[in-house]
Formats: C-alpha cells, sequence, structure tokens
C-alpha cells in the first residue's frame, strides 16, 4: 500500500473503527498517508434500539492499555461502572471474586448512545466516542448503506447505486447488522446463538445498594441457559441470557428465579429489550485479494470481551495490509495465523462452558469448585488456577487456551479429585441439608465490630487468630471507649476487692493487634440497606457487620421524682456507687440522729436477677466484713440491706435447688428479700414499694431490666420489644446477609422454650465464636455454623466465700463453687497478666481487707 492506495471499511463498530485507527498508524510508521473511509448507515449516539448494538457492554482495563497505543482513551463519561467483582451465583455455592490480577479491572460501558428513557447531558456511546476518534484523525466517514460489495481484482462497493473502486475492503459489520452482499468470493458469516437482552432502570441509588460495582453471573440448573448475567451501569443494570437450545430463555423467566430476586430490588422498570444474536463460530473464506473481514465478520472471543478481540484482530489486519500487502497470499501468511489462535482458543471456550453447562447442574462439582478457589485464597498460591478461571471465564481476562492450560493441568486435576472426594464425604455424612448455598468472597473485605464488650472482643480475637494475611480481610473496631470492660467483676469493683483498672483491657493492646484497626468514636446511626454505619468521626463501609454494642439499663418503669439512683452497668458507675457507699458511712459515722443514721445505712437493690444477687450479697460482705471495722461508732443492727424483686422468685430461670439455697443464704446473710414487689416511685432519700410501703434509703442500685442499645434499637429490622434484633441460627440478621448481632443486641430464641436466651458473659463468647467462624465461612467458602444453645449450667456468687452452681445434674454450694466461679471468670479474661492481676486482688483483698478509698471526682 502507498499514499495512493484508497480502503474502503465497511461497519463503524469497534472492529471498524479500530482497524482504521491501526491502518493510520502503521501508515504513519512508514511514511504513507492512504485515503481510509469507513461507511457507517446508522448513529451509534441514538437512544434505545436506533443505537443500540445488542452488547453487554463489558471492557477491560487492559484493552484500554492497549488503546494507548493509539494515543486515545474513553473519556469518564463513557464508563458507566468500574466493577470491581464478578459473583458468580448457583443453587449450592456462590463466589464472589475480584481481579486475580490488578490490571485485569473490568469496566460497563453502553454501545449506544443508552436506554430509550436516558437523558444524558453528553455522549456516552462507546462505539459513537470511538468512531469520533476516527474522524479526528483525518478518516472519512459517511453514513451510507453499502449494498454489494465486489472481491479480487476489481474489488469495489455499491452505494446509493453508485460503484466505488477501493484497493482494499475491510468487512466489518457486527452479527446484528444488515447483511451485505459479497461477490467474488464465497465468504460464509459466522454461525450465532440467540440471546435475550434487557436494561432494567433502577436508579443510581439503588443500584449502589442491591449491586455496588459487582457484575452477577447466575448458573442455574436445568433451567437451557448457560448462564445469565445483572452488571451495573450507572442508573440501570444490564440484563443478558445465554440459552444452550435455539429457543432463548426469556429475561422475564430469569428474573423470577429467586436468587435473581434476591439481588434486584422489589421495584424496578424494564425500559428496553431485544434479542441480539451472539458469534457462535469463525467465519469461512474470510480473506481474498483486496478483500478481508474483521472482527464479527470473521472470528471473535466466544461470549466475552469481544470488543477486546476486535482490537486484537483488526491491529493483526492492519499490520499485515500496510507492511506486507493485500493479496490472498498476504492475509494467508500474516493474518491467518492470528484468526486461527483465535478460532483454536475459542474451541477451548466451547470446552469450558459446554464442561461448565453440565457442571452447574451437579452440586458436588459446584461445591469442590468453591473450596479450590478458597484454598487458593488461604494459602495464596502464585498460579491459582482455579481462580483465574472463575474470574477469565466470565470476564474474558484470560485466553481460553490458558484458562484449559491451568486447570486440566495434572496437579489441578489431582486437587480437584481431591476436593470431590472431601465434599462427597461431607455430602453423605452431613446430617443437615444445606438451607442457603455456600458463599466464598475472593478479594478486599470489609468487616466493621461494633462495640468492644464480650461480643465484639470475642469475635476480634477468634478473627485476628483465624485470618491470613493474604486473605485482606480489613477488620475494624468501633466503640465509644477503648478498652474491653470485664462486666460481671463491676460488682467487685464497687465493693473495693478489685482494682478499678484492673477490669479494664485496652483494645489496641490486644494479640495481633497489626490485623486491625480501632476507631474511638460513637456509632450514630446503622444503615443496613445501604452497608454503612454514621459515627461522629465519619461515615464507614462493610461487607461484613457485627453488633455487639450491648445494653443499657431500662428505668422506664420506675417514676423517679428526685434523687439518685445508681446502675451497675459501666466502670464509672462501679466508681460512683463504691464512692457514695464509702461517703453515706462517712456521713452516718458523723451524723447524731438516729433516723437519719438509719436512711444513710438502708441499702436498697433493686432486681433479684444475677447481677443483683451478687451485687447486694457482696455489698453485705463488703459492709459487715470490712467498713464496719473502720466505722467503730456505726451499731450493726442499724444498716438494713434490702433485695426487691419483681417476680415470685429470684432469677426466675435459675435452677428451683439452686434458688432454694439461694434465698436461704440471703436469709444467713442478714439481707431482707421482698418478691412480688416493685419499686413504684422514688425521690431524695426514699422508695417507695408497691404504692404503699415507703423505705427511707440513701441507696438505691437499679439492677432490674435492661434494653437494647439506643442504636441498635433505631436499626430497620426485626426487633423485639426489648429492641434486640431477631437473628437466625447463624446469629444473622434475617434478610441481610454477613450482618450479625449478638450478645444483649441480639434475639435468639430456645428451640426448646421458645424464649429468648438470657444475656450472659459466657453465652456471648460462645455466640463470638460462632459469628467470626461464619464470617470466615463467607469468606472461605466453607458451610455455616449453627449457634446451638445449650442451658447445661449455672452459677452465681454470693459474696467472698460462697456460690451456688450447677452443671447438668451436679449440684455444688458454698466455697467449692466460690472456687469453681473465680476459675470460671479467671479464664474469660484475656491475656495471663491480667488475669494474674484478678487473682491477686481476690488474695489480697481476702487477706488484707478491701480498698475503701474515697475518690473525690468533683472538681474543685
Amino acid at each position: 500500500m502507498d499514499s495512493d492506495s484508497r480502503v474502503a471499511i465497511i461497519g463503524g463498530g469497534p472492529a471498524g473503527s479500530f482497524f482504521a485507527l491501526y491502518l493510520r498508524h502503521f501508515a504513519r510508521l512508514r511514511g504513507i498517508n492512504p485515503q481510509i473511509t469507513i461507511y457507517q448507515d446508522r448513529s451509534f449516539d441514538a437512544l434505545g434500539p436506533k443505537g443500540c448494538k445488542g452488547c453487554a457492554g463489558i471492557i477491560s482495563l487492559s484493552l484500554i492499555k492497549n488503546m494507548a497505543e493509539l494515543n486515545i482513551s474513553p473519556p469518564p463519561e463513557v464508563i458507566q461502572t468500574i466493577i470491581d467483582r464478578f459473583a458468580v451465583h448457583s443453587p449450592y455455592a456462590s463466589i464472589d471474586i475480584s481481579n486475580p490480577d490488578n490490571d485485569l479491572k473490568i469496566m460497563s460501558v453502553y454501545r449506544g448512545g443508552g436506554p430509550r428513557i436516558s437523558h444524558y447531558e453528553k455522549k456516552i456511546s462507546f462505539d459513537g466516542w470511538l468512531l469520533r476518534q476516527v474522524e479526528n484523525n483525518g478518516i472519512e466517514v459517511i453514513n451510507e448503506k453499502v449494498a454489494c460489495l465486489w472481491t479480487g481484482e476489481l474489488a469495489g462497493i455499491e452505494v446509493a447505486g453508485k460503484r466505488i473502486d477501493y484497493d482494499l475492503l475491510a468487512l466489518a459489520t457486527g452479527v446484528n447488522a444488515k447483511t451485505v452482499l459479497i461477490e467474488g468470493k464465497a465468504y460464509a458469516p459466522p454461525e450465532t446463538n440467540i440471546m435475550a437482552m434487557n436494561e432494567l432502570y433502577l436508579g443510581a441509588a439503588a443500584v449502589h445498594s442491591r449491586l455496588g460495582n459487582v457484575a452477577h453471573a447466575f448458573l442455574i440448573p436445568h433451567s437451557g441457559m448457560i448462564f445469565g448475567t445483572l452488571v451495573p451501569k450507572g442508573d440501570f443494570v444490564n440484563v443478558s441470557v445465554l440459552s444452550s437450545s435455539k429457543y432463548p430463555v426469556t429475561i422475564t423467566d430469569f428474573l423470577n428465579y429467586e436468587m435473581v430476586k434476591e439481588i434486584l430490588p422489589q421495584n424496578y422498570e424494564i425500559v428496553c429489550g431485544c434479542r441480539p444474536h451472539t458469534v457462535f463460530s469463525a467465519a469461512r473464506n474470510y480473506y481474498d485479494d483486496r478483500f478481508i473481514a474483521i472482527g464479527d465478520a470473521a472470528v471473535t472471543r466466544l461470549y466475552k470481551d469481544g470488543i477486546g478481540s476486535s482490537l486484537t484482530m483488526a491491529r493483526g489486519a492492519a499490520h499485515a495490509a500496510i507492511n506486507h500487502g493485500v493479496s490472498s497470499r498476504d492475509f494467508q501468511r500474516h493474518y491467518r495465523p492470528l484468526h486461527n489462535n483465535m478460532r483454536w482458543n475459542n474451541r477451548w471456550g466451547h470446552l469450558l462452558f459446554s464442561l461448565n453447562d453440565r457442571v452447574k447442574e451437579s452440586k458436588i462439582f459446584m461445591l469442590a469448585q468453591q473450596r479450590l478457589i478458597g484454598n487458593e485464597q488461604e494459602k495464596k498460591t502464585e498460579r491459582q488456577p482455579f481462580t483465574k478461571a472463575a474470574w477469565g471465564i466470565f470476564t474474558g481476562s484470560y485466553s481460553y487456551g490458558r484458562i484449559a492450560k491451568k486447570i486440566f493441568s495434572p496437579p489441578s486435576l489431582i486437587r480437584l479429585v481431591s476436593a470431590l472426594v472431601k465434599e462427597g464425604w461431607e455430602i453423605l455424612t452431613t446430617k443437615k441439608a444445606m438451607d442457603q448455598p455456600r458463599k466464598l468472597y475472593v478479594g478486599g473485605r470489609k468487616v466493621l465490630i461494633l462495640g468492644s464488650g464480650f461480643g465484639g472482643a470475642y469475635t476480634l480475637r477468634h478473627l485476628v487468630k483465624s485470618t491470613n494475611k493474604n486473605e485482606n480481610v480489613q477488620i475494624t473496631v468501633v466503640n465509644d471507649e477503648n478498652y474491653f470492660l470485664f462486666t460481671p467483676l463491676l460488682h467487685e469493683v464497687a465493693m473495693g476487692s478489685i482494682e478499678t483498672r484492673h477490669i479494664a483491657y485496652p483494645i489496641r493492646r490486644l494479640h495481633w493487634q497489626d490485623r486491625f484497626n480501632f476507631l474511638l468514636t460513637r456509632v450514630t446511626k446503622i444503615d443496613l440497606i445501604n452497608r454503612q454505619v454514621s459515627t461522629e468521626a465519619g461515615t464507614l463501609d462493610f461487607d461484613c457487620l457485627v453488633m455487639a454494642l450491648g445494653s443499657i439499663p431500662d428505668k422506664s418503669e420506675l417514676k423517679l421524682e428526685g434523687g439518685n439512683v445508681f446502675t451497675l452497668k459501666t466502670l464509672m458507675d462501679a466508681v460512683k456507687l463504691r464512692n457514695h457507699i464509702i461517703a453515706v458511712f462517712e456521713q452516718a459515722a458523723i451524723e447524731k440522729d438516729p433516723q437519719k443514721q438509719k436512711q444513710l445505712l438502708t441499702f436498697v437493690v433493686v432486681g433479684g436477677g444475677y447481677i443483683g444477687i451478687q451485687a447486694v450479697s457482696e455489698l453485705r460482705d463488703c459492709i459487715f466484713k470490712n467498713l464496719l471495722r473502720y466505722y467503730k461508732g456505726l451499731v450493726p443492727h442499724h444498716i438494713k440491706i434490702m433485695l426487691i424483686e419483681s417476680k415470685a422468685k429470684v432469677v426466675e430461670r435459675m435452677d428451683h435447688a439452686l434458688g432454694a439455697y439461694v434465698l436461704k443464704q440471703l436469709g444467713n446473710m442478714g439481707i431482707e428479700v421482698r418478691t412480688n414487689s416493685r419499686v413504684t416511685r422514688a425521690w431524695e432519700g426514699h422508695v417507695e414499694i408497691n404504692g404503699a410501703d415507703v423505705i427511707s434509703t440513701a441507696t438505691i442500685l437499679w439492677s432490674t431490666g435492661m434494653v437494647s442499645n439506643p442504636q441498635i434499637a433505631a436499626v430497620e429490622a426485626a426487633k423485639d420489644d426489648l429492641g434486640r434484633i431477631k437473628v437466625n441460627t447463624y446469629l444473622e440478621v434475617e434478610g441481610f446477609p454477613g450482618i450479625y448481632a449478638l450478645g444483649d443486641c441480639a434475639h435468639f430464641e430456645n428451640p426448646k422454650s421458645a424464649q429468648p436466651i438470657p444475656p450472659r458473659a459466657h453465652t456471648t463468647v460462645r455466640q463470638a465464636k460462632i459469628v467470626a467462624y461464619n464470617i470466615l465461612a463467607d469468606i472461605r467458602g466453607r458451610n455455616k455454623k449453627a449457634y446451638r444453645y445449650t442451658d447445661s449450667g449455672e452459677i452465681v456468687s454470693l459474696g467472698d466465700s460462697k456460690a451456688a452452681f450447677r452443671f447438668y445434674g451436679l449440684r455444688l454450694y458454698g466455697f467449692s463453687a466460690r472456687l469453681i466461679w473465680l476459675g470460671a471468670y479467671s479464664l474469660l479474661i484475656t491475656g495471663v497478666v491480667n488475669r494474674v492481676r484478678i487473682v491477686f486482688d481476690w488474695f489480697l483483698s481476702l487477706i488484707f481487707g478491701r480498698d475503701s478509698t474515697f475518690l473525690n471526682l468533683k472538681e474543685r
């Protein structure tokens, strides 16, 4: 070719545009300037079917990098969504996978001007933008239809009834364009399949909340589909369905599958629809003297990355024409090998999709594939054949031949057989069938833990111990205090047995602190639908959420008309209560009025649950075994300690024998227990019981009733009367996969009693282990574990030397039970140093007495 050569390109899609641009590029390198003309009979910038190319519109970052050779790059308005991940769904397994290599990002675009109802301010068509780059390079674009073309020495075309001769003709029409009559060569176009395609309008907010930057593929057994996809595109979602038979599955049928409905919102609008053809085979007789077919007209990659393969083939054809010639022999030597390579690659593609179509019917194969990908992510091997195969087959990022070479290698086949055996064994030995698909997430994962109590701290502890650094799991803990508070020992802090800071452990000092972030801030809103948490420090996104913000005292039934009512929920509560008790003894020691002194020395504990019993018994021992030694002027019989319980017995759910022992010991300790009694009113120095009996007292400890944290109570999810979120057997919030609640935040029903289980420390610790396991199961594609509540044991402390303990049928009372109580709670304390401190505090308080220091917290 030379500067006098004339080239006609029939079709202005990506294949024709890339061919024209590469002709100009290679011609400039040779110092020639052939005349190039593209014939394109419609505008790609038109809305709806007039501009549409019948394509899902996925391009890769590698395509954009290749276009850099032509000094072009699509503007931001052309790119609709940068797709970070691809999720593959089946009834048996779900794989959410990110690109295995950094340069394999994919993006969604519109080939035409957008759906019929769209109104974009700028032109957003990828094909239209590419054709404008052609014009910017001095290439003529004529909006006319080519009726016929002649190949060979008399190459030419017929346009508007006139024949025009050219030195080279390039056929670049797509399979959905009208057929051009070709004479002089027995050209046979590629065979095609029919797809079903629609655009759904959701709105940008709904697309972001429901799909985000994730494209979804669905492998549905016995459906007649090879696959179906949902691809986010700004305000819209593209729906594509490729059928395995000549009769395509309708979009309506596809959208009615439950797994598809779970991804989409209930309300959306179908705005565009078509049944385009997709290339199934290669063309025959695709070159001749002065004639060449490119893109869909010759061969393109099977099903995926058609635009990328158009660039590859256009570049090869342009290089052959400019540098070698336009004869049939030139194309045979320099273009045909590239064509054959694509054709052979597609044969591997046919094999892979055929196997995939059969494998999707098998539960064991789908689970084995998921297991293999999960193992690769956990160990992070270099090759990752099954991860790259899953990503490549649906995105077109790897050639089919490369994928086949990876998964059909002997080591990969051995691993596949091993995984099949393991999954088969699990299916045979697992009694309970899966009630939901097993999920695997590959790529960066954000885990957000709200709260640093037993639920949050122990979930964190299990996660950081078990998370492989290669899994790219970003764990963030949010709390308004920077420590884990060991709340079961608050009553001991309040009564001086344990030093205040010894039950508060800084979160940042936990082991594996390099594997998580901590934010000291207050949660202001939890948005489960958009998967965001608002805090005073900003908004946090999450993939997995653990809600463990605990509870707050419920004083709704107390009519408080003045004075102070103490609670025992925070470290400051314990400090204030201890200060108050010491302060009333100091005042009583100098009080001359006997009635006033009795009022100061009357203590009322409201609530006969575990907290109330342990607090009142510890209070009794603190007073009679310690404080009275230092306040010798006080008369012991002036001291009155009362426990008020609204139910018929203390700790209503406690074992009958244990309850009887507790009640007896409280009586022996001189504590007045009033059951079936309610505090109806309280004011300065007085408390009213059952609306009649008025008790003069300076101390009211409120330990009855807890409600969920206000931020948990405001969450839009099913909750009980106390604001606790209802969870399923996996401790997940119903309807929100990957979002967990536990401890005081969760309403989990005991299957035996159909009542919510009581929130206790050891129960929350076991729940935290299950939650951490299930988060990792999602990441690694394993089966989740159900939480199984067992009411096998209970224990309650009765002062510094006695307790009551039950484990199944075994019951122990007194000092032996107290030793078990000390040992059990010591094991729950995090860290050896912390355990040693607590044990020493107990030991020293028994020998030398409790701390009775009054801390003046008021500013002077």
